[in-house]
């Protein structure tokens, strides 16, 4: 089938129906035929260059700051007109009109499973949690720039003489800025990695609440000039009945048909592929009734979306069967078909001007709007100014929402080009200023020190125990257990169950109520279910305590891995914890398909740079005392002897790891043995400093709180090298429970280790760690590598923190 060469907008089915799609002529260079000019060669490089412009435009944009969306926007107005569409071989070969009708409906396809896959991942229960500070937020954000929009578009109008070209579309271009969409600030927070800051929950929450209120106005208005231009009399009142049908028939018979495959897929099991593909097919049957009641084909795939529960098992699988072909295939044509209606050599400078000064109007309004009730309820000048910068955040639904305008002639071509610009700029700059400006980790220091060794003996030691997978459990209760928790220094356990996001936008914090176990539902609770074990074996841990010695309390953080550290030290902040412990991503004997290793590891690591207090990664070479017992039951016989181990050779984190070992050896069913590393001084060119001042002191007050105690035994070594201290440490290794290590040692130690270094492959466990860990190991008890708080004045001369962001 051949294109026609003549250029016209027009793009119908009736020059491509009455042509044969199975035409003889074969599109081969081989045979004389120009690939140009058959449909599909011509299709097949629309896609590709939509995914390698999008594709390109991101790579190179994304280290300067900017989101994915604008900086797929940029490389779609590349494509089109403004720039590479100019040339003779995109404007007469490949984009020519009458070669889009197939593009055009790929692209529709794009927006309105896109769209839909917005609306499963958001949560409406959002609105329902938000607090006064969102709606106010919320509500200011769409009432103030659409007062003052339309004031100075009537200002202009009257002061200004307009030429045809926009009279007449100037308020509406003023209308349309007004709006906000929360998938836009979502995925600005997403790409920027703000999801779960303080700050990125309270603009999800407004910009929900400003989303609802600026769409349901952008409807109503759409579908009253709809009606008013129908022949038909009260158009308007059947099209808004016949919505409101559909509206009740997507909650009332396909929302429980997607309970009901929720109740037949088993907790262990996927989603039956003909459950999805049913689900599919509700998309394109809303999509149609939306078109034929009179509305949009839009609106049907949002509503149906945002019926569908959030979260696994159907709102993860339906975004494992969508993400990757919507977003690299399908969304780049919607972007290229957007960029292709820009062109930036049709504009008038004079009108473009007006119309920006209309754009700058709206950026202030929005920015007033969020900051002034962001003021009010007390937050801070620079976090309402950043919150006002998000909320003007624009993005794929807003350009829908221009389309249809121009559609309905509410708007030009011109207009709509000013709008996608302004969009891009506006957006453009946001974005590098927000990520500049806000840094969510500096909220993380803390001045006092909340480390083991600084904690008073007659306190309550606060730790988070945070859990991957049901198999972390035994190992993090045998360390609690070895805790030794009393009446004179009781333990206060916060226990965070860590969830990859999926199916949903939000990211979720749940506390979970301390009374009772936590029951596990069926219907929209399958988050949860995975936390159930956990929770309960924890709380039966609390109650074989006696004298309520151990308190637990249980989180479950649901988050992208990219925020996921986010999660952890705001509570570690919040609940002023002095522990944070993590299990490694690696374990010898199981493989885990609820989290990717190297994710994991990946937040672990970010937890060690951005902690308020000490951490310890707890490696598990699977010897736990409760490795044969189920994570919901636990022994009453009387525990054995736990042997731990402490490797001193020097340094802040070291004397951390004695501090906990010291502690530990407490209780007398605990058996703790200290290495003290010492390096011969004449082997050294290296002299004392104030470390090792420190490191003697601390072990002067170990032995002089257990001197004499059976169950504690102290040895020193003295070594020359790294081979002695590996020779050592080889020997003893397989005959402890458990073996508590610093992560980084003091200078001195520091310069022997260095031959060690270049076998290191886990950084995060340092030299020790990482040979203890090793496969060549032959150590079977657990691992815990101890990291100590750096000091607040420390952490803010380091370079990292002059720039805003953290390394």
């Amino acid at each position: 089938m051949k294109i026609a060469r003549t250029v016209t907008v027009s793009r119908n089915v009736t020059s491509y129906c009455d042509r044969n799609i199975f035409d003889d002529g074969v599109a081969s260079i081989w045979q004389g035929s120009n690939v140009f000019d058959y449909v599909f060669p011509v299709f097949s490089m629309q896609i590709a260059i939509s995914s390698f412009f999008t594709s390109a435009a991101h790579w190179l944009l994304e280290p300067l700051g900017q989101t994915s969306f604008i900086s797929k926007m940029i490389g779609g107005i590349m494509v089109g007109p403004s720039f590479f569409g100019r040339t003779e071989l995109f404007s007469s070969k490949i984009f020519i009109p009458n070669s889009l009708y197939i593009f055009d409906n790929c692209q529709y396809f794009g927006s309105m499973f896109f769209l839909f896959l917005i609306g499963v991942k958001t949560d409406l229960g959002m609105l329902q949690r938000s607090g006064k500070k969102a709606w106010f937020i919320g509500l200011f954000c769409f009432i103030c720039p659409l007062f003052l929009n339309l004031s100075a578009s009537k200002m202009v109008e009257k002061s200004i003489k307009l030429d045809n070209k926009l009279d007449g579309y100037i308020h509406n271009f003023a209308a349309l800025m007004s709006l906000s969409s929360f998938h836009a600030v979502v995925a600005f927070l997403n790409d920027l990695q703000l999801l779960s800051s303080e700050l990125g929950r309270i603009a999800m929450s407004a910009s929900m609440i400003s989303g609802v209120i600026s769409w349901t106005f952008a409807f109503v208005s759409f579908t009253v000039i709809t009606s008013l231009r129908s022949d038909k009399p009260h158009a308007f009142i059947w099209i808004i009945l016949a919505c409101c049908l559909m509206f009740l028939c997507i909650v009332f018979v396909l929302r429980p048909i997607m309970f009901w495959i929720i109740r037949n897929t088993p907790n262990d099991k996927n989603v039956k592929e003909g459950y999805v593909f049913s689900v599919f097919l509700m998309v394109l049957l809303s999509s149609f009734v939306g078109e034929v009641l009179g509305s949009h084909f839009l609106l049907g795939p949002i509503v149906l979306g945002l019926a569908v529960p959030t979260g696994p098992p159907l709102g993860s699988a339906i975004e494992e069967k969508l993400e990757f072909f919507v977003k690299f295939i399908l969304l780049p044509t919607f972007v290229i078909s957007a960029g292709l209606q820009v062109n930036i050599f049709s504009l008038d400078v004079t009108d473009f001007i007006i119309l920006e000064f209309i754009a700058v109007v709206s950026f202030f309004g929005k920015l007033l709007g969020t900051m002034l009730p962001a003021l009010y309820c007390r937050m801070s000048y620079q976090d309402a100014f950043l919150l006002g910068l998000i909320m003007n955040v624009q993005g794929i639904l807003d350009i829908e929402s221009w389309s249809w305008a121009m559609g309905l002639t509410l708007i030009n071509k011109r207009i709509y080009s000013s709008l996608v610009l302004s969009m891009v700029i506006v957006s453009g700059t946001i974005s590098p200023t927000v990520k500049v400006l806000y840094n969510p980790s500096r909220r993380y220091i803390a001045y006092k020190r909340r480390t083991i060794q600084n904690c008073k003996r007659n306190v309550e030691f606060r730790i988070l125990a945070c859990v991957y997978q049901d198999e972390n459990v035994p190992t993090i209760l045998d360390v609690l257990e070895a805790s030794h928790p009393t009446a004179y220094s009781p333990i206060c356990i916060y226990m965070l169950h860590l969830i990859q996001l999926q199916g949903r936008a939000s990211p979720l914090l749940v506390a979970h109520k301390k009374k009772g176990s936590f029951k596990s539902t069926g219907g929209g609770s399958q988050y949860f279910n995975p936390s159930s074990r956990i929770i309960n074996a924890f709380k039966f841990y609390e109650k074989q305590q006696a004298g309520g010695t151990v308190t637990v309390n249980s989180f479950t953080a649901i988050s992208p891995y990219t925020t996921m550290h986010d999660d952890i030290c705001s509570i570690a902040l919040e609940r002023r914890t002095s522990l944070i412990i993590l299990p490694f991503h690696h374990h010898p004997d199981f493989s885990s398909t609820l989290h990717l290793p190297t994710s994991v590891r990946k937040v672990n690591q970010n937890v060690l740079k951005r902690a308020p207090c000490s951490i310890g990664i707890l490696v598990d070479r699977g010897s736990s005392k409760r490795a044969q017992v189920s994570c919901n039951i636990m022994d009453d016989i009387k525990k054995p002897s736990y042997q731990v181990a402490v490797i001193f050779l020097g340094g802040a984190d070291d004397r951390e790891a004695l501090s906990y070992g010291a502690r530990m050896g407490e209780d007398s069913n605990v058996k703790l043995t200290v290495f003290r590393f010492s390096i011969c001084q004449e082997k050294s060119n290296l002299t004392p400093d104030d470390d090792s001042l420190s490191n003697n002191e601390c072990i002067e007050e170990f032995l002089r709180y257990n001197v004499g105690l059976e169950n504690i035994v102290y040895r020193e070594e003295e070594v020359k090298d790294s081979v002695e201290i590996v020779t050592v440490i080889t020997s003893i290794e397989y005959s402890f429970d458990l073996l508590i290590v610093g992560k980084d040692h003091d200078r001195n130690s520091s310069e022997v280790l260095q031959a060690l270094e270049d076998w290191n492959e886990f950084p995060e466990l340092g030299v020790i760690g990482d040979m203890l860990a090793s496969a060549d190991s032959r150590c079977k008890g657990s691992i815990l590598v101890v990291q100590q708080q750096p000091s607040g004045d420390l952490i803010l001369d380091s370079p990292k923190y002059h720039f805003g962001e953290l390394a």
